[in-house]
């Protein structure tokens, strides 16, 4: 699991999640994250930590990362089609999450 700084200072993106993330490892994630937004110091001057919200994007088939994301908070907000040139199994679903 990794955390991605985006343009947006207050947003982050969670990557390197599947149907193999457990309910412990995101609220562990949670918590720790939940730690950096109120010990941020660094208003203004970079994009490091103190990001407010968090969002991970979905593949088809990750049913069981879809449950386990809105069993900590999480919740769906958008669909999409995959890129060009991938199966068309499905549409990927983008799932966020405010601090």
């Amino acid at each position: 699991m990794e955390k991605h700084r985006t343009d947006c200072c207050a947003l982050m993106q969670l990557s390197r999640v599947d149907n193999n993330t457990s309910i412990g490892a995101l609220n562990a994630a949670i918590v720790k994250l939940t730690k950096e937004k109120y010990s941020n110091t660094e208003v203004g001057i970079t994009t490091g930590n103190g990001q407010t919200a968090i969002f991970t994007i979905v593949s088809p088939g990750e049913d069981i990362l879809a449950k386990n994301l809105v069993e900590v908070g999480f919740i769906s907000v958008h669909q999409f089609e995959r890129r060009v040139g991938y199966p068309q199994t499905g549409d990927l679903t983008m799932y966020i999450k405010n601090l």
